[in-house]
């Protein structure tokens, strides 16, 4: 596989219009929660699965789950414009961010607690309905429990790595570098411990919001055959 930057002109520069898409991604999911109420039982997620099941998968990480997706090819973007002689750090970056991105699909049940609203209001014997509600129980478990925390910690020490990586490197700016390292510290608790773990999510989303906004400054100025990869 060819990871030379000025080979993948045009995949870094769709990744920097899915980076946008995630800037854009975080309000969006901040006014749907606070317009929208989780649900905080089995119950009500089976009933707002089934009221509005595009509401639903919206609380059960959809977009999140986008973001995900390009948060991958932030990833690999990310690998192949730092790469140096010594890539160490880099390369414990990228397997660490990948391998939490794998996690989080892995987490998220948003499809299978749909398909359950769908069969529990489908039945009517109660005893059905409340194993339907075990179950939903159970996927709620999965979705915030070991998977996703690992995820969580995995993504914030890949972020705090690149950032690291981007100090030593030219392509970036230093400020770059240091507002994803902030983001990357303050991500370190999951957001699934407590509601010190929630402000923390929350305040991270400042520095990062900045981190990827100065990656799409960067990548908006990038040649096609951009003369710092020249060898």
């Amino acid at each position: 596989m060819d990871c030379s930057p000025n080979n993948n002109y045009i995949f870094i520069k769709t990744t920097k219009w899915f980076v946008m898409a995630m800037i854009f991604m975080i309000p969006i999911q901040i006014i749907l929660f606070l317009a929208s109420p989780m649900p905080t039982s089995a119950l009500e997620w089976m009933e707002l699965l089934h009221s509005s099941p595009v509401m639903g998968l919206l609380h059960l990480d959809l977009l999140y789950i986008c973001n995900n997706t390009f948060l991958i090819f932030l990833y690999f973007v990310l690998y192949i414009t730092l790469k140096s002689k010594d890539n160490s750090l880099l390369n414990m970056a990228f397997l660490l961010g990948m391998t939490g991105a794998v996690l989080y699909y892995v987490s998220n049940r948003s499809i299978e607690m749909l398909y359950l609203s769908k069969r529990f209001y489908a039945v009517t014997d109660s005893a059905v309905q409340q194993s339907y509600l075990l179950t939903a129980e159970s996927y709620l478990d999965i979705w915030k429990g070991t998977a996703f925390n690992i995820y969580y910690v995995l993504s914030a020490l890949s972020l705090i790595l690149f950032s690291i990586v981007m100090l030593k490197h030219s392509f970036y700016t230093k400020k770059t570098a240091i507002a994803g390292f902030v983001s990357g510290v303050l991500m370190i608790i999951p957001s699934s411990v407590g509601m010190l773990g929630l402000v923390l999510s929350l305040l991270s989303l400042i520095p990062w919001i900045l981190f990827c906004l100065l990656i799409v400054t960067r990548l908006s100025k990038m040649k096609k055959v951009d003369p710092i990869f020249k060898s």
